[in-house]
């Protein structure tokens, strides 16, 4: 896989901020944390693996009345995401994992953190943007109180990714930019479509 010019902008102009990151979530998995943080990551990394688990989120939330608004709000934002994510930016920008490089030191790192494998490009999150897209589209569209709260689950994803050294934070970082719009059209859509549907409470 040959990087694309911004691939290799990113690379260097970003280095010393991804490496910084990178190192201080090593030195807490470093701390004894890992007892914790390694079969959380793991989980979070199984739950995001192709976004099925938040595809089920939504069909099931589709599926009941009540919430048929919010099923119909993660999907679509879901769908936008990987677009943008999937399809259009990591086939072009083609961005090497952070442990593809066996010379550097983001490779022992990501020995240390276990080794976990990625077969697509780093450039942007996947995991990343499908969390946040699907629970950014729960925020718009729920009336609930206490609704940031869906945001800590994409946060939390958003983290593991570094955790698990598959990321650069600057992948991330966009993941949560790009789910973060992608949830808002989504939201936005669902409340167009259901305005003129009589299927949506």
């Amino acid at each position: 896989m040959d990087p694309s010019r911004f691939a290799l902008w990113l690379d260097s102009a970003c280095a010393g901020f991804d490496q910084a990151i990178l190192g201080a979530i090593h030195q807490v998995q470093q701390s004894g944390a890992d007892v914790i943080l390694d079969p959380l990551a793991r989980l979070l990394a199984l739950l995001g693996k192709g976004g099925i688990c938040l595809i089920l989120l939504g069909l099931v939330l589709l599926a009941c009345r009540p919430t048929r608004k919010l099923g119909l709000g993660v999907l679509l934002a879901l769908a936008i995401g990987a677009i943008c994510t999937n399809v259009i930016l990591k086939p072009l920008v083609l961005r090497p994992r952070p442990y593809a490089d066996e010379t550097r030191l983001i490779y022992q790192w990501w020995l240390e953190a276990g080794a976990h494998l990625e077969s697509d490009a780093s450039f942007p999150s996947g995991h990343t943007t499908a969390a946040t897209a699907a629970m950014s589209a729960l925020f718009f569209l729920s009336r609930r109180r206490g609704r940031w709260a869906y945001f800590l689950f994409a946060a939390a994803m958003a983290l593991s990714r570094l955790y698990l050294v598959v990321h650069y934070p600057t992948d991330v970082l966009a993941g949560l930019l790009i789910g973060f719009g992608a949830g808002a059209l989504g939201a936005y859509l669902t409340t167009k479509l259901a305005s003129r549907s009589r299927r949506f409470p």
